[in-house]
Order: C-alpha cells, then structure tokens, then sequence
C-alpha cells in the first residue's frame, strides 16, 4: 500500500508538531463553551453547520452527513419529488415576449 493514501496523509498530519498544535487550537477555542444556537446556510456542495458559541464566536463546520452527495442518496425520492415540482413551477411561469 503507498505510504501517500489519504489515511496515512492525514496520519502524519495529526501527530506531527505543526498538525498537533493546529487541532490543539480547535479544542482550545471549542472547549468550556456552550453552544448557544445552532444555524446552517447552503454552501453550494451541501449544508454548513455554525455552532454559536456562548462566548459569541462562530464556529462553521461541513459533516459529510450533511454533503449534497450523501443527502441525495439519503433522500433520492424528496429529491426527484423537489425536481419534479420545480419542473411544474417553471412550465407555470409565463414565458417572456421576445
């Protein structure tokens, strides 16, 4: 197996020093704080996660639960139900004169 897969990437990435501190500052800017409100915005590949915290800072984060490609599979028949109405909103619309 090549010493480049993602997994070993990733690997090296968290225990090396530079890695190490970077994840260390994530903790340390989540950590003791409770989250206040949760909202989510569309990022264009799927939905993003803020978390408000209760010191008044933001963190955004992506979950692969929430990826276009995962929520397609998830939901394919909302998603051909949502496609077909938009269909039917569009064939409503008038058509603009030339």
């Amino acid at each position: 197996m090549s010493e480049t897969t993602p997994t070993n990437e990733v690997r090296r990435f968290m225990t090396c020093e530079e890695g190490r501190q970077f994840i260390e500052g994530i903790r340390a800017y989540l950590k003791g704080h409770r989250i206040e409100e949760v909202t989510f915005s569309n990022n264009d590949e799927g939905v993003t996660t803020f978390l408000h915290l209760s010191n008044g800072q933001i963190y955004a984060f992506n979950d692969e639960e929430l990826c276009l490609e995962t929520l397609r599979e998830q939901f394919s028949g909302l998603f051909r139900e949502l496609s077909r109405h938009r269909k039917e909103e569009c064939d409503e619309q008038p058509s603009i004169a030339p």
